[in-house]
């Protein structure tokens, strides 16, 4: 195993651990479709840009700043639990 494969099944293994001692067993199918949802938003986000859509870099980053600012929330509220 290569030292890259190495430290991205650890990073891999760090992401889970935290999300599953954050996300209880109650709160597992709201927190799939949250992550389900959001990569349907940044999704959009890129092939807007691929069509034009989007035009320039500023807006690129403005509108995945937006699906960050989303997917924060919808995390945090299932995290609260409301």
């Amino acid at each position: 195993m290569s030292n890259f494969d190495k430290l991205y099944n650890d990073d891999k293994q760090l992401k889970q651990s935290i999300i599953n001692n954050v996300i209880t067993p109650d709160k597992s199918e709201a927190y799939i479709n949250a992550a389900d949802n959001s990569i349907d938003d940044l999704m959009g986000v890129m092939e807007a840009y691929k069509h034009g859509s989007i035009t320039n870099e500023d807006q690129v980053q403005e509108q995945i700043k937006i699906f960050l600012e989303e997917y924060t929330v919808k995390l945090l509220t299932i995290v609260k639990g409301e």
